[in-house]
């Protein structure tokens, strides 16, 4: 193995891009199109204003390595005069050199230290989330897929000439470490350690690599849905393929955690700035705190700091099953991927921009008030302990009907330890609806019975008991007011679907009901089947609008007819045939079992029985004189008073 130093250097960030580097170098053999033999090939990121035009590389002598997809670009290798000429063209948006990168690092002696590393007041408390659900990606030199402490999910390799995405240098498996190694009685104990972990290797052996291979390494993470990326490397020139690919990611839903990078500088100047990825706006960048929660000169400083983590003396897992300790804002990046992780896991239904602005507002605040260049918003703190306390149930619900049939609700608000996000709509027991705010709700529904139900959901998930109202949402007409004391009887039958208006839309409750129609109003109540069909009698016909139900009412025996054989549908109906029928059709549940005397209804009167009980519960009363007046015609308003009246008192 090479002297640790020899192949790192001094301390400093992980992976570093210099501009300066030599570029990769190609060869070429002459062409009738192309005078220059044997010439130096530069890398190059071209973009396009659309789709990539492979044959201009092509015909230019380029050579294409890779698609960049995500931002319509091609990773090719030219000559500077091809290049030139490439960059006239009106299809061409942007071209730049494919920079590389370099990696340098200090390693610290590990003999000192125990196989836990310091756990500041950042980390997680036993119990708390695990990162359980969460797929996090790591964009470094590979991971050590052997080791006892780690378990890798799957990978891939965009290092040229290699399809292993195993670790070569140490680098990704310290950082994999730091996030998720495993609470198994073995080494450490990453803070997120049920993430499932994916190795993107996009560094070689000695920490190099390229523009291209990082964007491919997001593009790939963000096809696989990866919720995190981690990134610890950095580059000291901004790319606009590179700042393309973090934003077009970052829409997408990837969280983009990029080291702020290291500086060597003992005093903070314009070199000190936080390098490339992180400083992008949609890329998360991260500084390094020392145990003392102390700027240590090496970490990236600038106003594009975002949070800041443990990065100094961090000991965690590295290759052939070792463990070393390390210093950087490598290692203070994948504590921020890994505690946005727990709140990945703790906030699922929060989207990219809220969950980040959350994680924001309950750092810890270092430094100056307020975001500084030094520590950012502070230093990352892990979620709180998990919420499972539900809502308090919403109070006071009530209903309104406006326009007949368009229903409101109203409710006071719940209550809970955690923010309330929202309210559930459930109708008739299914959700309808799920408010993000709003203590009320409307809807346009058809006339019936419904029974509305309404929960309350916190910050972090938990959804109160329902609080339930029976609602009825009836059709208006227009000769029904609602002051007349018959219009509730007529509403609740029509939400019942029992009645409906008449041709024109009007009710016409002064109207006398007939024997068809009345039977058909107790069918409808009854939910018998009211298919139209041919009927035992001979004066309904299956062209006869209530036969259905004048069919299912006589086979039920709960009507019948006249000694003649016929039914008579279209005669009016008598105030003792309604209620005879509607007793064979109901059982009252409050039988008083006390008569009540009518001078006009004998105990020879074939509904006498029927009379006694529906007037002993009010269903159907006698007039001031002392009459029922059982021979009287019944009109459509009276109907549906008794049919109502009824339907409430049965069983």
């Amino acid at each position: 193995m090479l002297n640790f130093q020899a192949k790192f250097g001094v301390v400093l960030l992980s992976a570093t891009l210099f501009t300066t580097s030599v570029p990769l170098q190609y060869t070429y053999a002459a062409s009738p199109d192309h005078q220059e033999t044997h010439s130096t090939l530069q890398s190059y990121i071209i973009g396009f204003h659309s789709q990539p035009d492979e044959s201009l590389i092509q015909e230019l002598g380029g050579i294409i390595h890779t698609s960049l997809h995500s931002i319509q670009a091609l990773s090719v290798s030219m000559t500077t005069a091809s290049a030139q000429k490439l960059s006239l063209h009106p299809s061409i948006k942007f071209m730049e050199q494919d920079k590389e990168m370099k990696m340098e690092e200090q390693r610290i002696d590990s003999t000192i230290y125990t196989l836990n590393y310091p756990k500041p007041e950042v980390l997680q408390q036993e119990g708390y989330y695990t990162g359980n659900g969460v797929k996090v990606g790591i964009l470094d030199t590979g991971i050590d897929t052997t080791h006892e402490d780690l378990q890798v999910a799957g990978g891939i390799s965009f290092v040229p000439n290699t399809t292993s995405y195993n670790d070569d240098n140490g680098h990704g498996t310290h950082v994999a470490g730091i996030i998720a190694a495993q609470d198994n009685q073995v080494g450490i104990k990453g803070l997120a350690p049920d993430v499932q972990l994916y190795s993107i290797k996009v560094l070689d052996d000695n920490g190099l690599g390229q523009y291209s291979q990082i964007i491919k390494g997001i593009e790939w993470a963000t096809q696989q849905g990866f919720d995190i990326a981690n990134l610890s490397l950095t580059g000291k020139e901004s790319s606009t393929a590179l700042r393309l690919a973090v934003d077009e990611a970052y829409k997408k839903g990837l969280y983009i955690i990029a080291a702020s990078g290291n500086h060597l500088d003992s005093t903070f100047n314009e070199n000190q700035s936080v390098y490339y990825p992180a400083r992008y706006e949609s890329v998360i960048a991260v500084g390094a705190v020392d145990k003392n929660n102390k700027h240590p000169k090496f970490s990236g400083s600038g106003p594009e700091l975002e949070v800041v983590a443990p990065g100094v003396d961090i000991y965690s897992s590295f290759m052939n099953n070792t463990y070393e300790t390390h210093t950087g804002t490598s290692m203070a990046t994948p504590y921020v991927t890994a505690i946005y992780a727990l709140y990945k896991e703790a906030y699922p239904n929060k989207t990219t921009a809220e969950l980040r602005k959350m994680i924001q507002n309950r750092a810890k605040d270092l430094g100056v008030a307020g975001r500084d260049v030094n520590f950012g918003f502070g230093l990352i703190q892990a979620p709180d302990m998990p919420d499972k306390i539900p809502p308090t149930t919403p109070q006071n619900i009530s209903y309104k009907i406006a326009g007949g049939s368009k229903i409101h609700l109203t409710w006071t608000a719940s209550k809970d330890r955690s923010p309330i996000t929202g309210y559930n709509i459930y109708r008739n027991g299914k959700k309808v609806k799920s408010l993000v705010y709003g203590l009320q709700y409307s809807e346009t529904v058809k006339p019936g019975f419904y029974k509305y139900e309404v929960s309350a959901v916190d910050e972090a998930g938990n959804e109160s008991n329902k609080s339930g109202i029976d609602t009825k949402v009836y059709q208006l007409f227009s000769d029904v007011r609602a002051s007349q004391w018959f219009s509730k009887y007529v509403y609740d039958l029509n939400a019942r679907h029992a009645v409906g208006g008449l041709p024109d839309g009007k009710f016409h409750p002064g109207k006398q009901i007939t024997r068809g129609e009345a039977v058909s109003m107790i069918g409808r109540a009854l939910k018998l089947d009211g298919t139209p069909r041919n009927t035992s009698f001979p004066d309904v016909t299956k062209s006869y609008f209530a036969s259905g139900y004048v069919a299912s009412m006589t086979e039920q025996k709960l009507a019948s007819g006249f000694q003649d054989g016929t039914f008579k549908p279209t005669q009016t109906i008598s105030r003792g045939e309604v209620i005879a029928l509607l007793d064979r059709a109901f059982t009252l549940k409050n039988q008083t079992g006390k008569t009540k005397s009518f001078k006009d209804v004998t105990k020879s009167f074939y509904a006498y029985d029927a009379i006694q009980r529906f007037a002993s519960v009010s269903i159907a009363n006698g007039y001031t004189d002392g009459a029922f007046k059982p021979n009287n015609p019944v009109t459509r308003a009276e109907m549906a008073v008794f049919l109502s009246r009824t339907i409430e008192e049965s069983n």
